[in-house]
């Protein structure tokens, strides 16, 4: 594997992992609706890390999967017929549309648990404040992993499919190529063709009749 492979992996997968341990440590360390108190006009809540975590943890995913949409040539965007039509291919294209769909998710997630654990103005007509639900934070953690493991995915069919094309195009190079085109095998005489030669074609011997025909005596 080419150590360009290696940067970018080790990169997508150190970003990805990040935002994963973040989220879940957003999840631990949420604000709970026992630590929320209402003094009349604004929902009291104790300092929490979850939203910086869920914050910092938004951009990461999405650096990420940047890093793996440039890598892979954004391939849901390639002309029609400039790929082969292979298992693989089909399945990095798969992997890439629904690593992006699982980032938007995780994004949207991750944005809404932080916003709730720091508002202040999140309350009822009751005075009960809003807090973020347990697993919402978790839940964005999970969908970071899995669009991580996606666009891996992705990456790595999309560079089998390249080495093929590779391969073929080396098998195409190493046939012996003649001027005007011509094969190695053609201008060769047909099996079963009677051989003569130049200017002299073979006579039949003329005292052997052809089949056929009756001697008669003289």
């Amino acid at each position: 594997m080419e150590l360009r492979v290696v940067v970018i992996c080790a990169v997508i997968g150190v970003l990805g992992l990040s935002s994963v341990i973040m989220g879940f440590v957003a999840e631990r360390t949420r604000i709970k609706v026992s630590q929320v108190t209402f003094d009349g006009f604004n929902c009291v809540r104790p300092h929490s890390p979850a939203t910086a975590l869920g914050l910092v943890a938004l951009p990461a995913i999405i650096l990420a999967q940047i890093i793996v949409s440039v890598a892979t040539g954004c391939i849901c965007c390639c002309k029609r017929g400039s790929h082969p039509n292979s298992c693989n291919w089909i399945i990095a294209q798969v992997c890439f549309v629904f690593s992006w769909i699982t980032v938007v998710i995780a994004a949207v997630v991750l944005l809404l648990a932080s916003s709730y654990n720091s508002s202040t103005s999140n309350y009822d007509s009751n005075g009960r404040c809003y807090v973020t639900k347990p697993g919402v934070f978790a839940g964005g953690a999970i969908l970071c992993l899995v669009s991580v493991v996606l666009g891996l995915a992705s990456y790595i069919l999309s560079l089998q499919k390249n080495s093929n094309n590779r391969f073929q195009g080396d098998m195409a190079m190493a046939q012996p190529q003649f001027a005007g085109g011509t094969s190695i095998y053609q201008g060769a005489t047909p099996i079963g063709q009677p051989q003569y030669q130049w200017g002299n074609p073979a006579v039949p011997n003329q005292g052997d009749m052809p089949m056929g025909h009756t001697k008669f005596p003289q």
